[in-house]
């Protein structure tokens, strides 16, 4: 076990539908790559059939594994556990809900045991899908993979990203001292491993090629705003105070405001009435944040405040102008096949 390259570690909790197709993706892909791969399932405390699901998987492959807490020891400690308990050089903390795309473990493997490859971070493209990971892949211009010397270029082309647990493979040798309980009550304790991994090598890697396939999920357990408004700015305050630059700072927030409120923005206009609440509350918490800031005038304010018909269009826009500029021409093919499909079922 001490020869274990990747660990993948599984935090859930009360998922077990996903998890279920998680594990089905993932089991098979391990006879793919030899046994240099762990996996452990990291189970808060489910009151849902979680455990049975995994136990139909331990027996096909000894690189599983399965932790069931005591009590649910919440999600910041939980994933942090799954980090200081992995064995691997390096950890990859996959979502409950996130899949790993037929053929990527092989290809993550061989950017791993590379005899030249000894990056802090390899970053992993990810898209989102709503029922067929497989049939809403988006098709992709550019895939390739850059390698950065400089962690803030590398992190401000991660952007908001790093946020997302299934994009990071951390090499944990490079911060061999840190125990990654110490960003629990932070609600992105995967945000400063990337970043204290990445600060300590001399490279980074960013894979363009969509490998990993997440779940829409309707209902969120956490605020889009307050996590990404307010949580990922205290990582980036920490990442300030320990020597990453002001202005990437600044350019990850303004892309925050023209490429990822929007259309999170735009749910919450049309979520339920109960929400409305919410909807100012986030209003009050970007304005506080972003008020000196032209884009979110021009962005995010009119998708608060319009008539929802005209935010709704507005909004349209924003996202359409967005993922034409970063070439993302892939999922916009998607989102308007998805819809021309609605049209034609009605």
């Amino acid at each position: 076990m001490q020869d274990i390259l990747l660990s993948i570690a599984i935090p859930t909790f009360n998922r077990a539908k996903w998890l279920k197709l998680c594990l089905t993706q993932l089991i098979p892909q391990l006879q793919e790559v030899g046994n240099r791969v762990e996996v452990t399932v990291y189970d808060n405390a489910s009151p849902d059939n979680t455990r049975e699901v995994v136990s139909s998987f331990l027996g096909e492959h000894l690189a599983l594994s399965y932790v069931l807490n005591s009590e649910n020891i919440g999600s910041d400690k939980n994933i942090a556990q799954c980090f200081n308990k992995a064995i691997g050089r390096y950890v990859l903390i996959l979502g409950d809900d996130d899949v790993i795309i037929p053929g990527a473990l092989a290809k993550i493997m061989n950017i791993l045991k590379t005899e030249q490859s000894d990056f802090g971070v390899v970053y992993i493209k990810a898209y989102g899908y709503d029922d067929s990971f497989m049939e809403e892949m988006p098709f992709q211009i550019r895939k390739r993979g850059v390698v950065y010397s400089d962690v803030n270029d590398f992190i401000c082309r991660c952007s908001n990203s790093m946020a997302f647990i299934s994009s990071l493979v951390i090499n944990k040798s490079k911060i061999p001292s840190i125990d990654a309980n110490r960003f629990i009550n932070t609600s992105l304790v995967q945000t400063y491993l990337f970043y204290e991994a990445a600060r300590e090598a001399k490279q980074n890697l960013y894979v363009g090629e969509y490998l990993i396939a997440a779940k829409r999920i309707e209902s969120r357990d956490y605020d889009v705003t307050k996590v990404f408004a307010s949580a990922l700015n205290d990582a980036l305050d920490y990442f300030v105070s320990r020597g990453f630059s002001q202005d990437a700072v600044k350019k990850i927030n303004r892309k925050l405001i023209w490429y990822f409120f929007p259309f999170f923005i735009l749910q919450l206009r049309y979520a339920q009435s109960s929400e409305v609440a919410s909807i100012e509350t986030s209003y009050a918490l970007l304005k506080k944040r972003y008020r000196c800031e032209p884009a979110f005038w021009i962005c995010l304010m009119p998708i608060f405040k319009l008539p929802r018909v005209l935010a709704k269009l507005w909004a349209l826009i924003i996202i359409i102008g967005s993922r034409v500029f970063t070439l993302e021409f892939g999922r916009l093919f998607v989102a308007f096949s998805k819809k021309l499909n609605t049209l034609k079922v009605k």
